[in-house]
């Protein structure tokens, strides 16, 4: 299977659910301090989920980058890791929309978790597929404790306290960027 095209495509459909993310942010019929307040929850989860997005397409790149085949299985999980990164502007637009309802902060950290797995699943296939390939740098215990530890934590969180599921989500995406970035420097 062609790489490029691969790449092509979901790069395309990385640019779209992320672009989709920000048509949640109305312009207030009025401009004024309440009406831009009322949009803080809005901005607040597009704003991690961006991150969030833009992180994984990192990722994504790299992973892709080291691979010289792509067989049955990489196109595979490649379309399941797609198939997340599509639910993300929908449930960030559930947590936006209501930052204090438990089943909406559980659905977007589930929604998380499934699409941090199954990028897990892509790597390990792209590793299988190209031996000589390194795994990805999330898919060492570290990082897997922090990315799945933190999801795991605001997944518990969103049955007690629901506003600080997001808050919870958009502290683990600054230490994992800043945990990226020192690597990236001393690298």
């Amino acid at each position: 299977m062609n790489k490029d095209r691969i790449m092509a495509l979901s790069d395309g459909i990385v640019a779209i659910a992320a672009t989709i993310m920000v048509l949640e942010l109305a312009v207030p019929q009025t401009i004024s301090i309440d009406s831009l307040l009322s949009q803080v929850p809005i901005f607040y989860s597009y704003v991690v989920s961006f991150s969030l997005i833009y992180l994984a397409w990192r990722s994504h790149h790299n992973a892709f980058e080291k691979a010289d085949l792509i067989d049955g299985k990489v196109f595979l999980a490649n379309g399941i890791w797609l198939f997340f990164i599509t639910l993300i502007p929908f449930t960030t637009a559930l947590v936006g929309n209501g930052p204090s309802e438990t089943l909406a902060e559980a659905i977007y950290v589930i929604s998380l978790i499934l699409w941090t797995a199954s990028f897990q699943f892509l790597d390990i296939a792209i590793t299988k597929a190209n031996p000589q390939a390194p795994k990805d740098e999330v898919r060492d215990n570290k990082s897997r404790l922090l990315l799945f530890g933190g999801y795991f934590i605001a997944l518990i969180v969103a049955f007690i306290i629901p506003e600080l599921t997001t808050i919870i989500i958009g502290v683990d995406v600054l230490i994992m960027a800043a945990n990226l970035f020192l690597n990236v420097k001393s690298g």
